[in-house]
């Protein structure tokens, strides 16, 4: 069975992903019905990045599922 955690916190989701970006984990991104899986690439104190070549549009809602 697959068990989740719901974070709302901006801080907490930061200080998480900083974490998964050392130890090199893959995130996948849901939107649109579609996914991609990728890496992050840089955290710091506000916003993430990841390394795609695929366009996620602006303005929709993205669900993330760290493996």
């Amino acid at each position: 069975m697959t068990e989740g955690t719901i974070k709302t916190s901006k801080y907490e989701i930061i200080a998480i992903f900083r974490e998964e970006l050392r130890k090199r984990t893959e995130i996948e991104i849901f939107f649109n019905n579609t996914s991609i899986v990728t890496q992050l690439t840089r955290v710091d104190f506000a916003e993430f990045h990841i390394q795609t070549h695929r366009k996620i549009p602006p303005g929709h809602k993205i669900r993330f599922l760290l493996h």
